[in-house]
């Protein structure tokens, strides 16, 4: 019941047309109504030669053919007014549905963009997808059917239970015995319709998962010829879901059959006993079809209800789950009087930082990153990052852009606890390069100006050139309007990190963040960008990711991180290597496998 009320709020912007919807759908009931008396009057005249006084007030019974062409003629003019309103009805329900599914893409699309990066870490997009679209396609059916289409069955079944217990109490009968009957298998058929439906839904999320996999890393699956096993996997879940939909729908099958058997002794009563009293002359035949008429009227609508029901039970598995992301209280969020972060020398600070990925279903323990770090860096200094995979490198990354929040401590940039300012304005200081490029099925030019959308084409190009990327682009057929295709399919994996480079030099930040920046760049064109790169650096406060030692030789301090994620060693390059440490150690270690 929550869920439904919910599903009327959410529908609020729609109620204008979902009004005008709903007054045409209770224009036509009432035609629909008046067509069984049209059949009475036009059985009384053809059998015992009567009219209602109703009739009589405007055609004369005396003459049969003029009796027949106002029957007909009205029954004909009603039923072309009601295709009329059907066909506008139809328009409008059609307008109103793309625009419903707009409205519910737009506020979901809107609550995922205010989740923080960890929580798309640990959800598929495949799984996402199957979720969000499964549930924004129910909303609006199940919004409609509440709102326009129950009113007017509801009128339909008021009236035809009035004209049914006055004409006659004991045909009715079959009607007082048979709805209570039919409502109750319908109940318990959807109670039992839902559980199958959530196995079902489980399932599709689970195939969207698998199936959005196979895209995202078709080259990895062909280089290890793996097809036959992807199949194989996705062939599984698909069989499951098939089996599962099979048993619910003989459920429904069955079910429903006892439903019509309900439907049948009804009938069979009001034909039965119905036949006697027109036989036995206590009721006419024009009597008989207006009651079975309006039987059909009652039993039609209570029919449409429980199917509207039991859409709404299986409806509401995939609503539920849409409603769960909607709800979902992300762990980053903007405090109520946030304020924009004011950078003025960009300096950073980490105080007594501790840090944990929190368990999950897979991953029962926590894994401890940082503990009690403490890390300073004076505004327009440039810090290089280094140590074994897993040593917090880019954890220490993400809590600067705050991606995460510390277990604890505290994060400062120019004395500003980055939880106390607004997460935009935090992003819009800090340009970043990570080790993993993002890159749209856009043009080139789109994904350089992605983070300075209104910069201009002299400074586009000149950005290009200062990440040796220009001449690249002008040997292309299309230049800078070239698309690069989906994640940047058509670029070399030296050229996408050179894009991003020259993407986040072209947002002019005052902190810049390089994740494994030049990981991908040949020794040519490494060295080639690195002037550039620490002439632009050398203005902001920089923090480098590498492995790569040769990148961080110039850096104003080299911070080593251990394993457990804490600081053995920090210094320059000559400094450090006059240590004869960790880094040392590995400096000499690289540049030995490089001379091989």
């Amino acid at each position: 019941m929550k869920e439904l009320k919910r599903l009327i709020v959410e529908a609020k912007p729609l109620y204008g047309l979902l009004a005008v919807i709903g007054l045409l759908s209770i224009i036509n009931s009432v035609i629909w109504m008046t067509t069984p008396w049209l059949y009475r009057e036009l059985v009384n005249f053809l059998t015992i030669h009567q009219l209602s006084k109703f009739f009589t007030q405007f055609v004369s019974a005396t003459n049969p053919v003029l009796v027949l062409v106002w029957i007909v003629g009205i029954y004909s003019l009603l039923n072309l007014f009601s295709s009329v309103v059907d066909q506008l009805k139809y328009y409008l329900e059609s307008i109103t549905g793309v625009q419903a599914w707009a409205l519910y893409m737009t506020k979901t699309m809107h609550k995922l963009h205010e989740f923080s990066v960890g929580y798309f870490e640990k959800k598929s997009p495949g799984w996402l997808r199957e979720r969000i679209h499964g549930g924004a396609e129910q909303i609006y059916g199940i919004s409609q059917s509440i709102l326009v289409e129950i009113l007017p069955m509801c009128i339909n079944f008021a009236i035809a239970m009035v004209v049914l217990f006055k004409f006659n109490v004991e045909l009715s009968l079959a009607f007082v015995i048979a709805a209570p009957l039919i409502v109750g298998v319908s109940i318990w058929r959807s109670k039992i319709m839902r559980y199958w439906e959530k196995k079902i839904r489980n399932q599709r999320e689970k195939a969207g998962k698998t199936f959005f996999d196979n895209l995202y890393h078709y080259q990895l699956i062909k280089e290890f010829s793996q097809e036959d096993f992807e199949q194989a996997k996705l062939n599984k879940i698909y069989q499951r879901t098939v089996d599962l939909r099979r048993h619910q729908e003989l459920f429904l099958r069955w079910t429903g059959i006892l439903r019509e058997i309900i439907y049948i002794l009804s009938d069979l009563w009001v034909y039965g006993y119905g036949g006697y009293l027109v036989l036995t002359g206590k009721l006419s035949v024009g009597d008989l079809v207006l009651f079975i008429a309006y039987l059909s009227k009652v039993l039609d609508p209570l029919g449409r209800v429980l199917k509207i029901y039991d859409s709404l039970q299986l409806g509401m598995v995939s609503v539920k789950r849409l409603f769960d992301i909607w709800d979902r209280q992300d762990e980053i969020n903007d405090l109520p009087n946030a304020q924009p972060l004011q950078v003025k020398s960009g300096k950073i600070e980490f105080k007594h930082v501790s840090f944990n990925y929190r368990r999950t279903k897979r991953q029962k323990t926590e894994r401890i990153v940082f503990q009690n770090l403490n890390v300073t860096i004076q505004p327009k200094e440039v810090v290089a990052l280094i140590g074994p995979s897993g040593a917090g490198k880019s954890t220490f990354v993400k809590l600067l852009l705050r991606f995460y929040d510390p277990t604890k401590g505290e994060v400062l940039i120019d004395g500003q606890d980055i939880k106390t300012v607004t997460q935009k304005s935090l992003r819009r200081q800090v340009a970043s390069v990570m080790q993993d490029v993002a890159i749209f099925n856009n043009t080139i030019s789109y994904n350089l100006k992605y983070g300075r959308p209104l910069a201009r084409q002299t400074d586009i190009e000149t950005t290009a050139k200062m990440a040796n990327l220009y001449d690249f682009i002008m040997s292309l057929g299309q230049k800078f309007r070239t698309k690069l295709g989906e994640r940047g399919v058509r670029l070399s994996g030296g050229e996408r990190q050179r894009l991003a480079i020259a993407r986040a030099l072209l947002k002019n930040a005052p902190i810049l963040v390089m994740d494994e920046a030049t990981s991908a760049l040949d020794t040519e064109n490494e060295k080639k960008i690195q002037e550039a790169m620490w002439e632009l650096i050398r203005g902001r406060t920089t923090i480098i990711v590498a492995h790569r030692l040769s990148t961080i030789m110039r850096a104003d301090r080299i911070i080593v991180f251990d394993q457990k994620g804490r600081i053995i060693e920090q210094g320059k390059h000559t400094e450090l290597m006059a240590k004869g440490g960790y880094y040392s150690r590995l400096f000499r270690m690289q540049g030995e496998f490089f001379a091989t």
